[in-house]
C-alpha cells in the first residue's frame, strides 16, 4: 500500500463497491488496490491508494461525465476521483455515484440483467 494513512478510507470505498461483485468480475483484490470489470470485460470501477489520495477510477465517466454529479469537484483526472479524508462529506455521495455508473453499464448492455 502506497500510503498506510489511507487504509480506513480505502476499505470504506472498497466496501461500497463490493455490492456489485455479483454482477462483475473482481480482477484485482489486493492491499490498497481493488478493481472490477464488467462481464463484457470492460473496466468498471477501481479503488487504489496513491501517495496523496485514494483514487476511484471510473471508466463509465469517460463515456458519460454527467454520472459524476456532485462529485465532479473531486476530479483529479479525466475519470479519477480523489479522496484524502475518511470524514469527507462527499463520501456520502459515492454510493449513488456507483449506482449511476452501474445503471449506465446495464443500459449500455455491458452488464446483462435478466
Amino acid at each position: 500500500m502506497k500510503n498506510i494513512k489511507f487504509v480506513v478510507l480505502f476499505f470504506i470505498l472498497r466496501d461500497m463497491l463490493a455490492k456489485y461483485e455479483p454482477f462483475m468480475r473482481v480482477v484485482v483484490n489486493e492491499e490498497g488496490y481493488y478493481r472490477l470489470y464488467t462481464p463484457t470485460k470492460r473496466p468498471f470501477l477501481a479503488i487504489c491508494v496513491q501517495s496523496k489520495h485514494v483514487g476511484i477510477y471510473c471508466m463509465p465517466c469517460f463515456e458519460d461525465r454527467s454520472l459524476l454529479g456532485p462529485l465532479e469537484e473531486k476530479l483529479v483526472g479525466k475519470g479519477t476521483l480523489g479522496f484524502k479524508r475518511d470524514d469527507d462529506p462527499l463520501l456520502a455521495e459515492v454510493p449513488a455515484f456507483m449506482e449511476r455508473c452501474f445503471q449506465h453499464c446495464v443500459h449500455n448492455q455491458q452488464v446483462l440483467m435478466e
